[in-house]
């Protein structure tokens, strides 16, 4: 079965994080420095944080069970 990427929807961009709204939201919790625009160190900041979040066990690693945990936690 297709999921929405692969019905012809990107990735990137509302679609993929749900409402318009929570994208804004989203974006505007990356944008440290409130200029409107990700830089490389704020992606890479806001994606080092999910990262931590998922290793459960801060062994520096994910596992496939670690992110079914953190991805099922929010539901």
């Amino acid at each position: 079965m297709m999921g929405p990427a692969m019905k012809g929807r990107g990735t990137m961009g509302a679609d993929a994080m749900g409402p318009p709204i929570m994208f804004r939201m989203v974006f505007a919790l990356m944008d440290a420095d409130g200029d409107g625009a990700l830089s490389s160190a704020e992606f890479q900041a806001a994606h080092e944080r999910i990262f931590k979040a998922m290793d459960s066990n801060k062994d520096g690693k994910l596992t496939p069970e670690e992110m079914q945990a953190f991805m099922r936690a929010g539901k």
